[in-house]
């Protein structure tokens, strides 16, 4: 294959609610897409920024000018060979470099005449997501978890890392209203201290929580070791894993038991199987979860995740909570979603205007 033609453009999609969590709020999901086109066929892949991969719209759209420069013209055999490359052009930016290497993929697999999820060697279509519930007031967050059960999700993922108590208060209102059968999740975005996420652990023990996803910053590996080694709830890794060797790291220092992985952390799929196979080598299970992405990102996420015997849970829901959305194709049936049986990514897009 031969990557002719690079196109990107960025588009600001409003959400349908402000996303509150404990590093702020937001009312836009930025985006940056990308089409690359290869011997009549197109492969799209999307990009969103965020302060975990020191990443905003401008450096993108600074960083996929060099990426465009560097890649017109470059034949490759495996996608593999397009990630190697993207590296050597331009260090770090990683949500830029997945908007490429989704669309590479997406290539790849269109010229096999299978889907993405087929192309890795995935023998499964569908996995159970979760929807998350951001940072609101209790009676609110009551209201969102009653209404996605009743839309057949089977886990919530909750928001906390800002006040302790009220945090607690609002977990314990959200598990009496989900009930016993559904599976609870919580992130704290690094916000508490160690010493509050191991007392808040030891207070929601009893609310059957699956796991406590990145509580205190991710500089803190010692806290983060003390927490895996005494929190009542199994504790998860995210933003202190972006490179495989932020994966040895936190095997090496027992700062985890699972890691969350997201392709705009790492910098694409190629990467993420990088990532997803250390984790695997080390026992840890892996999440693939999202930044604030549409379906055509998300997408590209749950069929990296269908590929991987590792991956145990999903966290692929940000395309819930979009006002508009110009990429179609993924399906959610019985709390699972459904990769698109479609050549590559199978999503459509159409772009607004």
């Amino acid at each position: 294959m031969e990557i002719e033609l690079i196109e990107s453009a960025t588009l600001n999609i409003p959400r349908k609610e402000r996303f509150t969590i404990a590093r702020g709020s937001s009312d836009v999901a930025e985006t940056v897409w990308v089409f690359i086109h290869s011997d009549g066929l197109v492969g799209q892949g999307c990009g969103a920024p965020s302060e975990v991969t020191h990443e905003t719209l401008l450096t993108m759209t600074e960083t996929m000018k060099t990426l465009v420069k560097g890649l017109r013209g470059v034949e490759f055999h495996q996608p593999q060979e397009i990630a190697d490359r993207m590296d050597k052009l331009v260090p770090g930016n990683p949500a830029a470099k997945a908007a490429v290497d989704m669309a590479v993929f997406d290539l790849a697999a269109q010229v096999a005449g299978v889907s993405l999820c087929r192309y890795l060697g995935a023998t499964r279509d569908r996995m159970v997501t979760d929807t998350t519930i951001g940072i609101m007031p209790t009676a609110a967050a009551v209201a969102h978890a009653r209404q996605w059960v009743q839309e057949g999700f089977r886990a919530l993922k909750v928001k906390i890392g800002t006040d302790p108590p009220g945090d607690l208060e609002r977990l314990r209102a959200i598990r009496a209203a989900a009930g016993s059968k559904v599976e609870i999740r919580i992130d704290g975005n690094e916000g508490y201290t160690w010493g509050q996420a191991l007392q808040f652990a030891r207070s929601a023990k009893d609310l059957n929580i699956a796991f406590f996803e990145q509580p205190i910053p991710a500089t803190d590996l010692e806290g983060m070791r003390v927490l895996t080694e005494s929190s009542p709830i199994p504790i998860m890794a995210d933003e202190m894993v972006l490179t495989p060797n932020d994966a040895k790291k936190v095997r090496w220092g027992n700062a985890a038991k699972m890691v969350n992985l997201k392709l705009m952390k790492h910098g694409g799929i190629a990467r993420a199987m990088e990532v997803d196979t250390i984790c695997s080598s080390a026992g840890y299970p892996t999440m693939v979860g999202c930044m604030g992405e549409p379906q055509l990102s998300v997408a590209a996420g749950l069929h990296f995740a269908l590929a991987s015997p590792n991956v145990r849970w999903l966290d692929l829901d940000s395309h819930f909570n979009l006002a508009s959305d110009p990429s179609s194709g993924l399906a959610f049936k019985n709390g699972h979603l459904v990769a698109p049986n479609k050549p590559g990514l199978g999503i459509s897009v159409t772009w607004p205007g």
